[in-house]
């Protein structure tokens, strides 16, 4: 069976999303308080980010919103927080793509299907899980939850190993 794909979308739109996500970042950390000169900072890292989505200044774009909301807030804005968690996450999917891509090649949208799924699904999780979060207490908790929350984090670690390890 063949598959007519037509023409598709040239490969910079992907690094175009990179810099309209990031502004969507930046925007998120100036209604959280974070300064200009911070965020010029950001934007030089944005367009080396865009420029070569294959470099450090990825990692970059996507770790210093969480130090800048650290920084600059008190109390987190937890609205900004959970926008921040998404818009990051969609910065690394983007570069991601975009870092495998040559520049003069093409994307079509259905070859993203699938990667947009499991984006959706990674997201819902995650924010389901915030959600959880935040509907603990405050307060202290007893020693013997804490405890048991260790054992439980260290089970999850050591399934983790274990399914990771090659069978043979």
């Amino acid at each position: 069976m063949r598959a007519e794909l037509g023409a598709g979308l040239p490969a910079w739109v992907l690094r175009a999303a990179i810099g309209v996500v990031a502004a969507g970042v930046a925007w998120v950390l100036a209604v959280n308080g974070v300064e200009w000169p911070a965020l010029a900072l950001y934007g030089a890292l944005v367009v080396a980010a865009a420029a070569i989505p294959a470099s450090a200044a990825v990692a970059l774009i996507i770790g210093f919103p969480a130090a800048a909301m650290v920084v600059t807030t008190d109390e987190p804005s937890w609205p900004g927080v959970f926008a921040l968690v998404v818009l990051l996450h969609l910065l690394h999917v983007l570069s991601a793509y975009a870092a495998v891509l040559p520049g003069g090649s093409r994307v079509h949208l259905d070859a993203l299907k699938a990667p947009a799924k499991r984006f959706a699904v990674v997201q819902l999780s995650v924010l389901a899980f915030a959600v959880v979060v935040l509907l603990l207490p405050v307060g202290r908790t007893d020693a013997v939850v804490e405890v048991v929350g260790l054992v439980c984090a260290v089970g999850l670690v050591v399934g983790a190993v274990l399914l990771m390890r090659r069978k043979g």
